[in-house]
């Protein structure tokens, strides 16, 4: 695509209000001076996301990626200006987390719209000379960039795109009270100022920094986009570019190798640590390996065996505190015994917010859809009233869990069994990634409603199984013989 600035001055400038990729080429020497643009696939994968929020196509958008690779100069100056020089009237905010850093990003942005690059570009847009202010930039037609910082005040403005730029720095994000406040400052006060609901638009820049930050908040209420850019690919990645070309990436592949070699991110890795790493270079704050367990410690396969092998199905619900979207998430564990093997598999985890009156019928329809002999339910916040509900219609099969013990003490007996075998693992089933990830994180992530369930089972069938084992499955009786639960490695 850079072939395009080779063509006549009239054809470029063309070519640069139509693609954004191209519009931030010419205006780098304005937004960057003195430094040289060096071409790279990801800034053209960012610039075509960006583009299709610009377009109307895309109207939530989220791209992590490391500190220092244009993230901020392309959504928050260099989109605006686009922007602007394609349609004056639109009403754009950039919400940063500092009054410096708004100004700064500010600043540039108005020697953007200024310079003689823009003009020629985009000779209708009018700057109003009123705007004189650095936090407010605005054209004659109505339109124009706000810069705010987050806790500024909000009131009275509306937008038609908002950006989050970095809403809290890395040194406040392993702080509950931090995180919680700028996820409360969304949702009140920035979510609020957009113009229309229905096609105002949100971008969010920033790396990742904890497992709880603002861009899993973001992720969790849905619609939104992820351009996810790691340092290193973690597996094969195809991003789209312009005119269908893609961006393909193999596993280990860096992701910008001419700033960023390995041989820079590795020297990185040793000078902030692992855990800083995974989070704001490879965008993925869970990857580090927890206190308590590694993922080499789990007894892990490529995919489940025939499920007919499976005898027994035992499931273990950790229900949510309250209903609501909000709240935490119901989740259902479902475990096989393998006949032949004698060890447990881990089959499904469900995990959602299905309602306090839907609930029932959920644990009643996934009872029945595995066939399971147990359903564990711990008698506690929903599944006290789901127990009621259940024993009122005569599910004899539902079993009431009564947690004697805190989260943690509970859990260290579990880690030791997870480690001897006690439970096998498919990495195939779509539920994986994000439970190995809430596994690991344990004690840190922010919903541990997975492990507690998977707990929950793993506590009754070390202690409670025997009896489940020595009765027949089709009529219940008692057969007299105890079959020991295998504790074995892979």
């Amino acid at each position: 695509m850079a072939d395009v600035l080779n063509l006549p001055a009239g054809a470029v400038q063309a070519a640069q209000r139509q693609f954004l990729y191209l519009f931030l080429v010419g205006a780098f020497p304005i937004v960057s001076p003195g430094n040289a643009f060096t071409r790279a696939d990801y800034i053209e994968a960012m610039c075509f996301a960006l583009q299709k929020v610009a377009e109307g196509k895309t109207l939530r958008l989220i791209i992590s990626v490391a500190p220092r690779h244009l993230k901020s100069l392309c959504a928050s100056i260099v989109l605006p200006a686009f922007i602007l020089g394609r349609n004056p009237t639109r009403e754009i905010m950039v919400v940063s987390y500092g009054g410096d850093l708004a100004r700064g990003h500010a600043e540039t942005f108005r020697r953007l719209v200024q310079s003689d690059f823009y003009r020629a570009l985009f000779p209708n847009v009018a700057p109003d000379r009123r705007s004189t202010g650095w936090d407010n930039i605005q054209t004659v037609q109505g339109g124009g960039r706000r810069a705010m910082s987050l806790m500024g005040p909000m009131t009275g403005f509306g937008a038609d795109l908002i950006v989050l730029d970095d809403l809290i720095k890395a040194g406040d994000a392993n702080y509950a009270t931090m995180r919680d406040r700028v996820r409360t400052q969304f949702d009140e006060a920035i979510y609020s100022r957009l113009n229309d609901k229905r096609t105002g638009a949100i971008i969010s820049v920033a790396q990742r920094l904890n497992a709880d930050d603002i861009t899993v908040h973001l992720l969790e209420k849905g619609g939104f986009d992820h351009l996810l850019l790691p340092s290193i690919a973690p597996a094969r990645i195809e991003l789209p570019l312009h005119g269908g070309r893609r961006f393909v990436r193999e596993p280990g592949d860096v992701l910008n190798p001419g700033r960023e070699p390995n041989e820079a991110l590795d020297r990185i890795r040793q000078e902030i640590g692992t855990r800083a790493f995974n989070a704001q270079y490879l965008q993925d704050p869970d990857l580090a390996d927890g206190q308590y367990l590694r993922l080499e410690d789990l007894h892990l396969v490529d995919s489940l065996p025939d499920l007919d092998l499976f005898t027994r199905r035992i499931q273990s619900w950790d229900t949510a505190a309250k209903d609501g979207p909000a709240s935490a998430y119901s989740v259902c564990v479902t475990a096989g015994w393998h006949r032949e093997e004698e060890r447990w598999y881990l089959l499904d985890i469900y995990r959602d917010r299905p309602g306090n009156s839907a609930l029932k019928d959920r644990v009643i329809g996934l009872r029945q859809h595995w066939q399971a002999e147990r359903v564990l339910i711990e008698d506690a916040a929903m599944g006290s009233a789901l127990l009621s509900d259940l024993r009122k219609e005569r599910c004899t099969w539902a079993q009431k869990v009564t947690a004697t013990e805190g989260k943690l003490e509970r859990f260290l007996p579990a880690t030791d069994w997870l480690k001897a075998g006690f439970l096998i693992i498919p990495t195939d089933q779509p539920w994986f990634d994000a439970f190995r990830r809430e596994l690991l994180a344990f004690p840190n992530h922010r919903y541990l409603d997975q492990v507690d369930a998977l707990v929950q089972f793993l506590h009754w069938a070390k202690h409670k199984a025997r009896v489940l084992l020595d009765t027949d499955p089709s009529t219940g009786r008692r057969l007299g013989t105890h079959r020991r639960v295998a504790n074995r490695r892979q």
